[in-house]
């Protein structure tokens, strides 16, 4: 379970499956039948293959945001908002160990190397304060006053810091995942606070769904098919080379 005691093989077979599911699902999602629930069974699925695919924190993370969409299918925002806020910290939390582990020997890097990751991560904190400032100017001030603003107030800060920590990873998949997620929220928090948007439906749902999966197969570590495809970039440029 989480990741343990499953072979490279059957972990790659398994990724697949969940991944050919999850496409089915989110495109169900969007076919015009009414099906109670059905937003959230993309996630649903995510969750039960995240038990022997993905790390605790990212597989209690996939079963949060689940009970998110299901909460959010019955029409409860703030339960809704809730989940989603402890689906990113759990992803803080799967974020900040994964960056501890890489980093444990960060003594041995040289001055260089340390100077140009202390730049990105000030670029970072730069950006992202950036979209904390703008959410907190045109979104807070029209949420509803009380519970709700300052649930958005902390939901914000949440999921920034969630975004800081991916995009730390140097990974394009946790980075896509993390931005797509982010995009999706400012996308449902200015159609529910601000104004209506047009097609606000796949502007939210595209970008959701996409994220997540990112994130899964990401998390995923299916370290078969990265050597794969290592392997293959380098016959790839041998055969140039000898071209």
């Amino acid at each position: 379970m989480f990741g343990s005691d499953i072979t490279e093989e059957k972990k790659v077979r398994l990724a697949a499956v969940a991944t050919a599911l999850f496409t089915v699902l989110a495109i169900v999602y969007f076919v015009p039948v009414d099906i109670p629930y059905k937003i959230s069974f993309p996630l649903w699925l995510l969750a039960g293959f995240s038990l022997w695919l993905l790390p605790w924190p990212m597989s209690f993370a996939m079963f949060a945001s689940a009970l998110g969409d299901l909460a959010g299918a019955s029409g409860n925002f703030m339960v809704q908002m809730e989940c989603f806020a402890a689906a990113h910290l759990f992803m803080i939390i799967f974020f900040v160990r994964r960056y501890i582990w890489r980093n444990r020997n960060a003594s041995a890097q040289g001055k260089t190397r340390k100077s140009r990751r202390l730049a990105y991560a000030v670029l970072l904190i730069l950006l992202i304060m950036m979209l904390v400032v703008f959410a907190m100017v045109r979104i807070v001030p029209e949420a509803p006053s009380g519970a709700v603003r300052s649930g958005v107030v902390f939901y914000a800060l949440v999921i920034a810091m969630m975004l800081f920590m991916a995009l730390l990873q140097r990974s394009r998949l946790y980075a896509a995942g993390a931005c797509l997620f982010v995009f999706s929220d400012l996308v449902l928090a200015w159609n529910r606070f601000v104004e209506p948007l047009e097609h606000e439906r796949y502007l939210i749902m595209v970008p959701y769904y996409l994220g997540q999966i990112c994130l899964f197969l990401r998390a995923s570590r299916l370290k078969l098919v990265y050597d794969r495809l290592k392997t293959g970039e380098k016959r790839f440029s041998g055969k140039i080379m000898e071209d």
